[in-house]
């Protein structure tokens, strides 16, 4: 009896301990979301200027869109590849995009110019093509979190609003952070500091996956008993 509680309170404390990593993952990507809002519109000033249809219509207009879509793909991975380890691999992917955008800010904002096109719909553009694809996998982030929480613990409602609740506060976090100290210093820099982080949580979420589908995989063997012999 004694070992089935115990045995049932380290099971507990450890599904406690996945959770809260689990929100604090879906915390740091909620920062880096909003953190590349708002240098968003750092990289795109020099190019486009910052009037209002460049702040709000391009970059804002951009990461909602692009957030949508990633709700959307995290909502589809969950069902279709539970036995991978997805979330590793999103957050991997955009540690990398994110590497790369100092190199592709300046092609990328000059194209629109030699297509002909004006500054608003050249900053379009330009948003889509540098923000798209990293906030659309950060965007599938919340809801791979939630479907797993939810099927080791129940309470859908709860475990969602909670996520959502974090990761929104983590995302005025860096909204603040990022608009007060970060502007300040170099953008090649904070960029590249940024996607290194996501690459090395992602890395890490991945050999934490592994290990655990192989732990659950490898069947436990126990030693027979010592059956008794007939005198």
């Amino acid at each position: 009896m004694n070992h089935g509680a115990c045995q049932d309170g380290a099971d507990s404390r450890g599904l406690r301990r996945r959770t809260v990593a689990a929100v604090c993952i879906a915390c740091i990507c909620g920062w880096f979301v909003m953190e590349l809002e708002i240098l968003g519109v750092r990289v795109l000033a020099p190019y486009f200027g910052s009037a209002v249809y460049v702040v709000t219509g391009s970059v804002i207009g951009v990461f909602l869109l692009s957030l949508s879509v990633g709700y959307m793909f995290g909502g589809w991975l969950c069902g279709k590849v539970m036995g991978l380890p997805v979330l590793g691999v999103v957050l991997i992917a955009a540690g990398a995009w994110v590497c790369m955008l100092p190199v592709l800010i300046e092609p990328v904002c000059e194209m629109p110019f030699d297509l002909g096109l004006d500054e608003k719909w050249g900053s379009l553009l330009a948003a889509l093509i540098l923000f798209g694809v990293p906030s659309v996998l950060l965007g599938t982030v919340s809801p791979i979190i939630v479907h797993r929480l939810v099927i080791r613990r129940g309470r859908p409602g709860y475990y969602a609003g909670l996520v959502l609740s974090m990761s929104t506060a983590a995302s005025f976090a860096g909204c603040i952070v990022t608009a007060f100290y970060l502007v300040l210093y170099s953008l090649r820099l904070t960029l590249h500091t940024s996607g290194v982080i996501l690459g090395v949580l992602g890395a890490a979420v991945c050999v934490y996956e592994v290990l655990a589908a192989a732990r659950s995989a490898s069947p436990v063997t126990k030693e027979p008993a010592d059956e008794p012999t007939a005198a």
